[in-house]
């Protein structure tokens, strides 16, 4: 009896043992899903991205910089075709400070090696100091040239037969026998083989003589009886001129000109012609007397029709033929 009591009893404690370890698990299960929450931090990586797009931004800016560099190379131009299509491209070039104005055509320079140098301008004629108008070429001159840096261009010839030096001279960015030209203050005239711009002289001189500048200013043309000294002979073979004083008194043949209006070839005379005087003017050396213009080569075109002009020392034609 004792025994069965025993079994009873225990039965009773186990079933009361067993509910209470069922309920355990089920209590764990409950809180698993709490541990996920954590997970949400990684809503922080949106905030990562905005700070690297900034950054991409530089990269164009950088490369903007450089681009200007570029452009540079082009800008560059050569100065002799701003100034003059003319001037000779491949050639000697000297520079210098112009100190004197020697004449209307002719200059000294101090060059760069310190040589002082008698520059005459090519393919000009200007007025000398006691011909009309020098005073306002000299001037002139002077505004453009004296005191200032100028650049001696060379075409053929280095030297004349005075030895000069032969050059088209630029000032400022001014080619100044051409502008010479331009203001009627001095005339285009060609010394081959120095010629590469005779042309662009050539058409300087028509304009300004079309607008009466200068030297070319409206002046009467001397009558019959002003033309004391007149042209008698022109002898193309021999290469010379006869000029004769027809007038009532002697003559002073200082600055006048007599041209081989072909070529442009000039010849600067000087002297007294006296009243009923002929004179022989040659272009090469005087044979037998005379007047040499000093030139070494024919200036009269035997082919072609050739005047020769004879101008008085105000620059006003007396005679052709």
């Amino acid at each position: 009896m004792k025994s069965l009591f025993s079994l009873i009893l225990i039965a009773i404690l186990l079933a009361s043992c067993s509910p209470a370890q069922s309920e355990r698990p089920a209590l764990t299960t409950v809180y698993k899903p709490i541990i996920i929450t954590p997970v949400r931090v990684l809503s922080i990586n949106p905030s990562i991205t905005p700070t690297q797009q900034p950054t991409s931004t530089e990269i164009p800016t950088a490369i903007a910089t450089v681009t200007p560099t570029m452009t540079m190379p082009p800008i560059v131009e050569s100065p002799v075709s701003s100034i003059a299509d003319c001037l000779p491209k491949d050639t000697f070039l000297q520079k210098g400070i112009v100190t004197e104005i020697i004449d209307g055509d002719t200059i000294i320079v101090r060059l760069e090696d310190g040589n002082i140098s008698t520059v005459r301008y090519i393919g000009i004629d200007a007025s000398e100091r006691d011909m009309q108008f020098f005073t306002i070429a000299y001037n002139a001159i002077a505004d453009l040239v004296l005191q200032k840096e100028a650049v001696l261009f060379k075409d053929v010839s280095d030297t004349d037969q005075y030895d000069r030096l032969l050059r088209y001279v630029v000032v400022d960015n001014v080619f100044v026998n051409l502008r010479l030209v331009e203001m009627g203050f001095a005339r285009a005239m060609q010394y081959p083989p120095d010629i590469a711009c005779a042309d662009t002289l050539l058409v300087a001189e028509q304009g300004a003589l079309a607008s009466q500048l200068g030297i070319w200013v409206a002046t009467p043309t001397p009558g019959p009886s002003d033309a004391q000294v007149i042209i008698l002979t022109v002898n193309k073979r021999e290469e010379y001129v006869d000029i004769q004083n027809v007038g009532t008194f002697d003559v002073n043949l200082a600055g006048w000109n007599l041209v081989s209006e072909r070529g442009y070839q000039e010849c600067t005379l000087s002297g007294v012609i006296r009243v009923g005087e002929t004179l022989r003017i040659w272009a090469g050396s005087a044979q037998g007397g005379g007047y040499s213009c000093g030139y070494n080569k024919a200036i009269w075109n035997n082919s072609e029709v050739d005047p020769a002009v004879l101008y008085n020392a105000l620059s006003v034609e007396v005679s052709r033929k």
